[in-house]
């Protein structure tokens, strides 16, 4: 029997996700015929290389003033970032990616309802609320609605009517996806294909799709809340067969009645499943230089007990919260897509891994003799010791990413974090110490936190100099958001929640509380202001990094600079530093005024005086920063007494303009650092 699978918009096109190619290989290994698209990634190059970004609106004002530069540069930013020299320059890539985000800002402008973006992965309609059935009908109903009905309507449903497949499986992992999955998903049942969705958004949905056969009239002829390779197998036995749909598990359909049912729960055995399958993926035209390629070393959380997280609930299906493959499988895994696929690089997406269990798999890569570099989740557990944490670099872990959620200890215990602050500490450092470079994720406002919780939090990165001034390292403060199925929302009275009850019960598969009260902790306006406060004081501590953090382009740079210096920067360096260095503008600065120039790029602004503006632009060769700045002076005249403050002006403008990326700081050639491609021209 014959299967397409389909994986629709809108998330990052880093890399492929797992999902999909892990469900292909159980039924190739079943010997079902398999066809993978990944419509993602077709829908968004669809977008940036067809007529829908050239043919929108010229936008007014500043918006607009960028627009002919993104549309002329989305090929070369397309490009910079699949090439393996101009990834690693990160002025080009920090510009490729802003101007394909750009590109998406321009395409939505175009429509008046749709808001687009890959990245913060968004798929917004004005006047629907994706949880409400009735919206999602009238949505799904208007092709005029989704961004990627070209892509459908010319590529898929042909494609489909071709094929003739059994089955059409769509999956449906993140929020933003639901408006263009279940457009995708409605079309191929209207062509008349037997229509299978799946994926992790709706395993939260179980009891509310039970209630609601009008989600399978329109959209699907089953829905697969739980895992899918056992389920489309059985599928698959049934249709052939006595077609009694209700019996496979895992699997909702409507019976004879009309009436949604579920099959027996059945959760995979995750030590026999199969390698991910990625063949049928263009893996060169993803937006990376190499492949770099999710694997699971488990599935689930063997911790399950935060009151903020949804986790739990949806892993409630099995009997161990955490089910773990044998290393010296996930090991032959790593060498098997290494050599199908050329791949070094690897994402382990388990929710959190313990440090015992990759020390494990670093034996079992050991043992085979496989090179490979990795970045993952972890918790901050005591394991992660010196000796564990240089194991781990000797492995090939190049960065891992800590949830801290809080530097304050009694908001630790208050959400059943089960972690100290300073274990944080230690962890840290010895991740520092071995080479392994980390992100740390926090959130401010949990039910019942007081402010100067909030500023534990603050501090714990103020006073962290030392630990986040590698260009590696990376950490983040979020407002805290309250997720329904967790226990936080489960007993809200208990925690001084107050919710806006009213607004839940007109949403049909609600994800999260969008109106509720903090009534024993921060209002939601004062984390706002916290918020903003803490970003103009970290800011001022830390400047943007340009190492970049996502997790498939942290591992790549750290295998690229692995024994090098990384000498790019947003600031100019210290007097004395022995760095020697070219100044070159980016390509999409705009400058315009007169006594004083407004410097714009993409992203950002900032105003200097017209004579530094054109001291600037006079071409020079690579020098030291006191080189840079006493030439800069000697091309003013000012009394011999005036010359300290005048370099002083000079450093202040040019770290204005490097820190809004108007200007690049690009390191000579021999000066320590590797050096990906020449920028472009220097001047100084």
């Amino acid at each position: 029997m014959k299967v397409s699978l389909l994986f629709p918009p809108a998330t990052d096109v880093r890399s492929p996700h797992l999902a999909i190619p892990s469900l292909a290989a159980f039924l190739r290994a079943n010997d079902v015929e398999v066809r993978v698209r990944d419509l993602n990634l077709e829908g968004l190059l669809g977008l940036l290389e067809g007529e829908a970004l050239r043919a929108a609106p010229r936008r007014s004002g500043v918006a607009g003033e960028h627009d002919e530069f993104v549309v002329d540069y989305v090929p070369r930013a397309l490009a910079d970032l699949r090439d393996p020299v101009a990834f690693y320059d990160p002025h080009r890539h920090h510009l490729a990616r802003t101007c394909l985000l750009a590109a998406c800002e321009r395409i939505s402008a175009g429509h008046e309802r749709v808001d687009y973006s890959f990245s913060n992965a968004i798929y917004r309609i004005d006047g629907i609320d994706s949880s409400r059935l009735a919206d999602l009908a009238a949505a799904t109903a208007d092709p005029g609605l989704n961004l990627f009905e070209p892509l459908y309507r010319d590529s898929v449903l042909p494609e489909l009517a071709r094929d003739r497949p059994d089955v059409v499986g769509v999956s449906i992992l993140n929020g933003q996806q639901i408006l263009p999955g279940l457009r995708l998903a409605r079309v191929i049942k209207e062509a008349g294909h037997f229509v299978v969705i799946g994926g992790t958004v709706y395993s939260k949905f179980v009891p509310e799709l039970l209630r609601r056969p009008e989600f399978f009239e329109l959209f699907c002829d089953g829905l697969v809340p739980y895992e899918g390779e056992t389920a489309f197998v059985s599928l698959l036995h049934e249709l052939d067969g006595r077609r009694d749909l209700t019996r496979v598990p895992n699997l909702m359909v409507l019976d004879r009645h009309g009436t949604p049912s579920i099959g027996p729960t059945r959760a995979e055995d995750v030590a026999r499943l199969p390698t991910p399958d990625f063949g049928d993926l263009p893996l060169r035209d993803y937006l990376a230089p190499a492949p770099v390629l999710p694997l699971l070393l488990g599935k689930g959380c063997y911790f399950n007990r935060c009151k903020f997280c949804d986790i739990p609930f949806i892993n409630s299906i099995a009997e161990q919260p955490y089910r773990v493959r044998p290393p010296e499988r996930v090991a032959g895994d790593v060498a098997t897509l290494r050599d199908r696929h050329g791949a070094r690089c690897f994402e382990l997406t388990d929710e959190t891994l313990s440090p015992r269990s990759l020390v494990h798999l670093g034996e079992a890569l050991a043992a085979r003799g496989v090179d490979a570099r990795f970045v993952g989740y972890a918790r901050f557990e005591r394991g992660f010791t010196p000796d564990v944490c240089e194991r781990l670099y000797a492995m090939g872990l190049r960065k891992l990413f800590f949830g801290l959620e809080s530097a304050n200890q009694a908001t630790l215990d208050h959400m059943r974090k089960g972690i100290r602050v300073e274990t944080a500490y230690r962890v840290l450092r010895a991740c520092r110490d071995a080479g392994i470079g980390y992100h740390v994720f926090s959130i401010i406002g949990f039910p019942e936190e007081p402010e100067s919780s909030a500023r534990d939090t603050l501090r714990f990165f103020e006073e962290q100099g030392e630990i986040f001034g590698d260009p590696r390292n990376s950490f983040d403060i979020h407002g805290f958001g309250l997720d329904l199925r967790t226990p936080y929302a489960d007993e809200p009275g208990r925690y001084g929640i107050e919710i806006d009850q009213a607004d839940l019960a007109g949403r049909d598969f609600p994800i999260s509380v969008l109106n509720w009260r903090n009534t024993r902790g921060m209002s939601g306006e004062r984390v706002e202001e916290l918020l903003g406060e803490f970003a103009r004081a970290l800011r001022e501590r830390f400047r943007d990094s340009l190492w970049p953090a996502f997790e498939e382009y942290a591992v790549l740079y750290a295998e690229h600079y692995e024994g090098s210096a990384f000498e790019y920067r947003l600031s100019l360096p210290e007097p004395g530093d022995p760095l020697r260095f070219s100044l070159a503008w980016a390509a999409d600065v705009r400058v315009a005024g007169a006594s004083a120039k407004t410097v714009r790029t993409l992203t950002a602004s900032t105003t200097v005086g017209a004579a530094a503006v054109a001291v600037l632009a006079v071409p020079a060769v690579p020098m030291t920063v006191d080189e840079l700045l006493e030439t800069l002076a000697e091309r003013f005249a000012v009394a011999p007494g005036e010359r300290a403050a005048l370099i002083a002006e000079l450093r202040v403008a040019i770290d204005r303009l490097l820190g809004v990326r108007a200007l690049c700081l690009v390191p000579a050639a021999g000066s320590g650092v590797r050096i990906p491609a020449i920028h472009g021209q220097s001047t100084s």
